[in-house]
């Protein structure tokens, strides 16, 4: 690695980490303020709900235009962007007079989320060194599970300063620092690669396999991240304080697995038989999380660190993939639709959760979170299908409207 290259790392990386970290951490602050957010506007849990999925819904329906449109301005411009709209959805969230306000501030964040998979995937690729490419991946993927740790750890000491406002506002500041340093010292790209078109991007079959395969991770993950600690205080009994700092627990999870799960992933030839592991293991982990009703805190504890070393960690895995195999098409364009299936079950999971828990109570809800982690590893398999029988031979479907797929 040439010493041009390892300083655009070093400087690449905290902006990629903010990058991915910023837009996601809505989820995590929405989590960590549930009880307040309820209270204060007087909204059921599936109400709360809406609000992440408002994020995620935003995020899914841009996403199939996302990727083409960072292709076209290149990562510098993209991320400009994405830090400049993150930094104003964080102040509109926490100066919102009223629950519809909270709700334009999830949509307006949910356009950073769009952008941060095909914008960050694009910086590492114009940037570094393919060799690099691996690890740059699962340290920026890991900025997502960091966010829970820095707002888990710093959700109840900012409500208890300045109220639970606080910590809605406080990614504001990190967003325009990003800005800036994004301005300062990462590279334009001289001239787009291709023109940008309003058609939006679909995918290859294999593609599609893996969006499916996110879509049902993203439903449990979301479901446990927004209702986990909600669990903990109204059926354990535990401190407002104490439900938050799980919020960190699965940070902290997130980030080591991420890491972890993406360099071992590196050294792998086929990867879908780790995806189907690690969604097994996330279901027993929501089964934990279900049986802490009769065996108490620990395990729910010892279940949200579990999703987040698993479920989690496979997000990871799956970026991997796509950049390494370029069969899933243009790396903006499937990085986006990627994310599309993430967001989709981001989406589709904490309303209808939400919503059983209200009506059946929580041991349904977490019931059902497990039956989509085994889903997941049920879809995995399939996977592998297409991941051994292609390997010589490219899909021949496109992943962009009007567009070829490069072969490889």
């Amino acid at each position: 690695m040439t010493a041009t290259v390892r300083a655009r790392a070093r400087l690449l990386g905290p902006v990629l980490v903010l990058a991915m970290a910023l837009p996601t951490s809505v989820l995590y602050s929405v989590g960590a303020v549930g009880a307040q957010i309820t209270a204060t506007f007087g909204v059921s849990r599936a109400a709360l709900g809406v609000l992440p999925a408002a994020v995620f819904g935003t995020a899914a329906v841009l996403s199939l235009w996302s990727g083409g449109l960072v292709d076209r301005l290149g990562a510098r411009t993209a991320l400009l962007t994405l830090f400049g709209v993150a930094a104003a959805a964080f102040v509109l969230m926490g100066s919102a007079a009223g629950y519809a306000g909270l709700v334009a501030a999830m949509v307006l964040s949910g356009v950073g989320q769009a952008l941060s998979n095909p914008a960050t995937n694009l910086a590492i690729t114009e940037n570094l060194d393919p060799d690099e490419r691996a690890g740059a991946v699962g340290r920026k993927q890991a900025g997502v599970q960091l966010s829970a740790l820095v707002v888990g750890l710093a959700a109840p000491l900012l409500t208890e300063l300045a109220g639970w406002r606080a910590v809605l506002l406080a990614g504001a500041p990190l967003a325009l620092a990003a800005l800036a340093v994004t301005a300062a010292r990462v590279p334009a790209r001289p001239a787009p690669r291709r023109p940008f078109t309003w058609r939006p991007a679909r995918p290859n079959r294999f593609l599609a396999l893996l969006m499916v395969f996110l879509a049902a991770l993203g439903c449990g993950v979301s479901a446990v991240a927004t209702f986990a600690t909600l669990y903990g205080q109204e059926r354990l009994h535990q401190s407002a304080g104490t439900s938050a700092v799980l919020i960190a627990a699965l940070g902290i999870a997130g980030v080591v697995s991420r890491l972890l799960w993406s360099r071992h992933a590196a050294a792998l030839t086929v990867l879908s038989p780790l995806l189907r592991r690690l969604a097994v293991c996330a279901a027993g982990s929501a089964i934990l999380i279900w049986a802490a009703a009769g065996l108490g805190p620990v395990a729910l504890w010892a279940g949200t660190i579990g999703v987040g070393a698993t479920a989690v960690g496979a997000n990871a895995v799956t970026m991997v993939l796509i950049v390494r195999d370029r069969r899933c098409g243009p790396l903006g364009p499937s990085s986006a639709l990627l994310s599309l299936g993430f967001f989709t079950g981001f989406v589709a999971g904490p309303i209808p959760l939400g919503a059983i828990a209200d009506t059946f109570g929580y041991g349904l809800a977490w019931l059902a979170v497990a039956a989509l982690f085994l889903l997941a590893a049920a879809i995995a398999r399939r996977v592998l299908r297409y991941e051994l029988a292609g390997r010589g031979d490219p899909l021949p479907e496109l992943v962009t409207a009007g567009s070829r797929g490069s072969r490889r």
